[in-house]
Parts: C-alpha cells; structure tokens; sequence
C-alpha cells in the first residue's frame, strides 16, 4: 500500500459514511437542528464540500463550478445563512459526492513531491497536502457522527 492508498482509503471511508447517512433524509429533514445552536445536515454536507474543495486547491487540481452563493451559505463565519435560509438542499450531497470524487482522483494521480510540500498559507492541523487530504477522511467520519445524531432526533433508527 502506498500513501496514496491509505489517503484514498480514508477518503472514500469517510464519504461512504456521509452517503449512507443521509441518503434515506428528506430534504426538510436536511435542514432539522437537534437543538437551537446544532449544525443542521445541510449545513454539514455543504460544508465538507467546501472542506474538500479546500484540500483541492492545496493539491492544484481542477474545481467545479458551484451553486451561486453556496460558499457564502456554508461558511463558518459570524453572519453566515441559517437553516431556514439554506434553500434547495436536494443538490448537496451529489455536490459534497463530485468533489470527494476529485478529490481522490487528485490524491491517486499525486507525486510524492506534491503530497509533500509545505502547504500555503500554513496551517495548525496540517502541514503538507497529503496530511490535510488524509485529515479530509477524518474530518467527514467525525461530521458524519454529528449526522447520527441529528438521524436518532429525527427518530431514525441507526444505520451502523
């Protein structure tokens, strides 16, 4: 297994879960906070869409167009749209989905070199590309956990 490998494998791992958590949710449901400050799904699948355009950028490959203002509403800053103001969601996950598929087509197709150079500008969690493409992996397993909850307040059974 190469470094590649294993980032592809925590890629694809972490998506899969995304997937298969929100999948069956209807589009209000999407936007369903389990309490007042909670994210909402939408907001969550948005938001590693962006995460993983992000990790894109840092590897130079190529970015799809987005919705206008998407990354306006799934921003983190003080300000940003609330749930009730996210609007169509019923596009999120294929969104969330192409860019993960780059993602990981960007992550095969990199040169040792490129998964290695310091990333620009510089960052607390990760140092090079391919330890923030690895952090991506985590970063959606540990969103999607927050999706399991927002699914048992919606009275769904649990999938894992």
């Amino acid at each position: 297994m190469t470094p590649n490998d294993a980032i592809v494998y925590a890629l694809t791992g972490g998506g899969q879960l995304v997937r298969r958590f929100v999948e069956d949710l209807k589009p209000e449901e999407f936007l369903h906070r389990p309490s007042p400050n909670a994210n909402c799904v939408a907001w969550v699948v948005g938001h590693l869409a962006l995460s993983d355009r992000n990790a894109l950028k840092r590897l130079g490959a190529s970015l799809p167009e987005l919705p206008a203002g998407f990354e306006h509403r799934f921003s983190r800053d003080e300000g940003c749209p609330q749930a009730k103001e996210f609007g169509d969601v019923s596009n999120l996950l294929s969104i969330f989905e192409d860019h993960r598929r780059r993602l990981i087509e960007a992550v095969r197709s990199a040169t040792p070199e490129q998964l290695d150079r310091p990333v620009d500008p510089p960052h607390p969690r990760f140092k090079t590309p391919g330890e923030f493409a690895t952090f991506m992996g985590l970063h959606s397993a540990m969103h999607a956990g927050q999706i399991t909850l927002i699914r048992r307040s919606l009275g769904k059974p649990p999938i894992i």
